[in-house]
């Protein structure tokens, strides 16, 4: 049996891991397993205060159990990659890997107040998000579609913690594109 696996770097909020683990990725028809990753201290960029995206998933790729279908890192660490000014996460379109930030999803990175129900809802899409290209997603024009493209938090609130009958009708049972 093949499994869908979330994993978390130490420093992830374990309620938020939870409601991923349990409520998003669920939904993939895949059974889902928990693994502890180590932190991603190795790919800290010092010009940027950030960390890069891409050799998270390359590090990923290497450490992924060889019972897993895919595997989808969560942490808190604000990720890059060259060409963008951050991104709330990456994954590979069809392949096995991916990688979710939850930094930019909690108000307090805008210097607002705290707001647990607003950045729960944020994790959760998102990594529908990153899960969905995982299993050959692609960006949805319906804005409220947990595929839908987002380059800001906003865009995040506008969706929905779920798929469009469009999306949804490209992932069958077990979660594979029709």
């Amino acid at each position: 049996m093949k499994y869908l696996y979330v994993g978390a770097t130490p420093e992830v909020d374990r309620d938020a891991l939870a409601l991923i683990r349990d409520g998003a990725l669920a939904g993939f028809g895949v059974p889902v397993r928990q693994l502890e990753l180590a932190g991603i201290d190795f790919a800290f960029d010092a010009a940027r205060k950030q960390y890069g995206s891409i050799p998270v998933l390359e590090m990923l790729a290497r450490q992924l159990p060889a019972d897993a279908r895919k595997l989808l890192a969560v942490t808190e660490r604000d990720l890059f990659i060259p060409v963008l000014t951050f991104v709330f996460g990456q994954a590979q379109l069809g392949g096995r890997v991916g990688v979710v930030s939850l930094a930019r999803l909690r108000q307090e990175f805008y210097g607002l107040a705290p707001h647990r129900e607003v950045f729960m809802g944020r994790a959760v899409k998102e990594a529908l998000h990153e899960t969905g290209h995982m299993f050959g997603l692609v960006h949805c024009a319906d804005r409220t579609c947990a595929m839908s493209l987002a380059t800001n938090v906003r865009q995040i609130d506008i969706k929905q913690a779920a798929f469009c009958a469009a999306c949804a009708a490209r992932l069958p049972a077990g979660g594979e594109p029709a």
